[in-house]
């Protein structure tokens, strides 16, 4: 009896680890940079490769912020960002993520988990990010 129940409990331990195993490598989609969504990942994606000239050309003139707000700011060292949803009004947008940071360190680091809302508004025909308090706490206007 023990023998069959330990076998039955390896059997559910390696398909839990191979279900992370896939779920960890599976490939982020990549959304159209023609919706705010799109704007949004690109825009993290800039942030989190340090190519801040790249992030802050997403950025709207009206947010405040350039490429030396971004680069002065607090960028995790690791994080999980997934789209929760958003909401598109017209020519205003607010896209939520939650975002994990501080993963990475085991089973059992959960890291820190917070929900973030970016403003954007299409601006000449394009989405641009208008506010962030997350990663842009720094500049004039971190409006989210």
């Amino acid at each position: 009896m023990n023998r069959v129940l330990a076998i039955f409990v390896g059997a559910v331990v390696l398909l839990a680890v191979l279900a992370g195993v896939v779920v960890a490598n599976r490939a982020t989609p990549d959304l159209n940079p023609g919706t705010p969504e799109g704007v949004v990942q690109e825009y993290l994606k800039a942030v989190f490769a340090g190519d801040y000239p790249a992030a802050a050309g997403l950025l709207s003139p009206s947010s405040g912020c350039g490429a030396s707000d971004l680069a002065a700011g607090l960028v995790p060292a690791s994080a999980r960002i997934v789209l929760d949803h958003s909401a598109v009004n017209g020519d205003h947008a607010v896209v939520t993520v939650n975002v994990t940071e501080g993963t990475g360190g085991g089973p059992f680091d959960s890291g820190y988990s917070h929900t973030e809302r970016i403003t954007v508004q299409r601006e000449g025909g394009a989405w641009k990010i208008t506010g962030s308090p997350w990663l842009l706490p720094l500049c004039v206007s971190t409006k989210g």
